[in-house]
């Protein structure tokens, strides 16, 4: 950063007040400190404002924030403008920041987008902060203080009473409420051909076009979001935004906050981080989701240092990260949390868990999953998530329909399922043993004992195959001295024998009118 860059920074931001704003969410920046750091960037703009202000610099926690208030108070009163750049960032070398050093500090509190007609709220938010911080110290004596030491700012430690901290506290900022809380790291987790992606991309056309997510999690609004993903993903994002786009009527030529980065190299590579974060701040990005699977190695050390190293660039850019991450194996069934998962996503705060209820069948464009999802704002639940991608031969081509289930019903389809394969298991077996048994050998006490299954299972089995037809008794005719019926299996997909009779012709009603090369006449039969 420049101070050239500086100054077009600020004059752009004044040109366009409507700009959305975005949280400096950083590990060492509080939600209180935020509000220090736009108030600043709100002066910067308009530095008629200062002289208003009622503020001291002890309204201000963060050392940095602190300092910039303390020059810019050294500057009013030499009847010198609190934005005159040069004289500031002069102040601010005399207080030990280096000219590179204090560009970019200003530089990032001019990235928490403070909103000029924000400005008594921010200055109000300030005044509760320091008030509570007063009555705290005169109601309680200093050998009853709580304290509660976290790291912030400059300064090793930041130290606040129980009274401020609870003071401090703000109302939740969400993404989605319900799902997905604003400024604090997400993962979406799952094994392989999941649909992590592509539920990753309607999360980011939601969030973008202020829709609903999935049908059911609506927006807080229209968010600017950031999609990155590897340069040969480009056909199948462009085909699946397209399908979306059509399903949720959106026309996508009026979707301009949805950017999506399309790399040729590794975004985890420390050295193109830089240009990751440069890329979040040029698009003033609020909401980025990193196709992770497809941009970090495999190792599971390094893919973890890299994960965090890609949300710190987010996180430290201003904008919420979401990673897609792979699981090396199939999610335990009653896992709740990312680190159920793997511990590598130990830095995520928020999650969404993916897997296949039943197995994918090739061609049908039917997927049937089940999501999980937490957060330690405490949002958590369970639906069942059926996807209709249709199918390349239907005349509409593709698309994009979902549909959610309650926990209940796909669990009551999963005891059915589960009963419908035991079920054919032991018709399966029951099939084998009457295919190598001997054919005049082959009765029911006989495939009972050979096929290994016990009486009430067997004979409930062998009831729902001779309901089915696809067992039964030899006709008497065929066998002169078995007592006990001999039973065959009947195949529907050999032809006919000689003694079933053969349709030439499909029957034909009673005044049905059938249509003939010269006419048309009723036929009675």
């Amino acid at each position: 950063m420049t101070l050239n860059q500086l100054r077009r920074l600020i004059a752009r931001l004044c040109a366009d007040p409507t700009t959305r704003s975005v949280d400096l969410q950083t590990r060492n920046l509080t939600r209180g400190e935020i509000a220090e750091a736009r108030w600043l960037a709100v002066v910067l703009m308009r530095s008629d404002l200062f002289s208003t202000c009622p503020l001291r610099p002890e309204h201000f926690q963060h050392q940095t924030h602190f300092d910039i208030f303390r020059a810019m108070l050294q500057m009013q009163s030499r009847r010198i403008r609190c934005n005159d750049l040069p004289e500031l960032l002069a102040r601010l070398d005399v207080a030990g920041y280096p000219e590179e050093s204090a560009l970019e500090m200003l530089s990032e509190v001019l990235h928490c987008r403070g909103q000029i007609k924000n400005f008594e709220d921010y200055t109000a938010t300030l005044e509760k902060r320091f008030q509570a911080h007063q009555a705290a110290e005169l109601t309680l004596p200093n050998s009853e203080l709580v304290r509660l030491d976290t790291a912030g700012g400059a300064s090793p430690f930041q130290t606040l009473t129980t009274a401020e901290l609870i003071a401090q506290q703000e109302p939740l900022q969400w993404l989605a409420p319900g799902i997905f809380v604003q400024n604090e790291p997400a993962v979406i987790v799952g094994p392989s051909k999941s649909m992590k992606s592509s539920i990753a991309v309607d999360l980011c056309a939601a969030l973008a076009s202020g829709g609903s997510f999935l049908g059911q999690f609506t927006a807080d609004r229209p968010f600017r979001v950031g999609y990155v993903s590897r340069h040969d993903e480009r056909q199948a994002l462009s085909d699946l935004a397209g399908r979306w786009s059509e399903a949720g009527g959106v026309d996508s030529s009026k979707l301009p906050n949805l950017i999506w980065s399309l790399l040729v190299a590794d975004a985890a590579d420390p050295a193109h981080l830089d240009q990751l974060r440069d890329w979040i701040r040029g698009n003033e990005l609020e909401v980025v989701v990193i196709d992770a699977v497809r941009l970090t190695s495999t190792g599971k050390q390094s893919q973890a240092k890299q994960l965090c190293d890609l949300v710190g660039c987010c996180k430290a850019a201003g904008a919420t990260p979401i990673l897609c991450c792979q699981s090396r194996k199939a999610i335990p069934r009653g896992a709740t949390l990312a680190t159920d998962v793997a511990t590598s996503l130990d830095f995520a705060r928020q999650w969404m868990l993916l897997q296949r209820r039943e197995t994918y069948s090739p061609g049908s464009g039917q997927h049937r999953l089940r999501l999980t999802y937490g957060g330690c704002a405490g949002q958590g639940g369970e639906w069942g998530v059926d996807i209709d991608e249709g199918k390349l031969e239907d005349p509409q081509g593709r698309s994009w329909q979902i549909t959610l289930r309650d926990v209940e019903s796909i669990e009551v389809e999963a005891a059915a399922n589960a009963a419908a394969a035991h079920d054919q298991r032991l018709q399966t077996k029951i099939h084998a043993t009457l295919t190598h048994v001997e054919a005049t050998q082959a009765t029911k006490s006989r495939i009972r004992e050979q096929c290994g299954i016990n009486g009430s299972r067997f004979a409930a089995a062998w009831d729902r195959l001779l309901a089915l037809g696809k067992i039964k008794p030899m006709e008497s005719s065929e066998r002169k001295t078995e007592r006990a019926p001999i039973y065959r299996w009947i195949d529907r997909s050999s032809p006919p024998e000689k003694n079933e009779a053969v349709r030439s012709a499909p029957d034909v009603d009673i005044g049905r009118r059938v249509r003939c090369a010269d006419q048309e006449k009723c036929v009675s039969v």
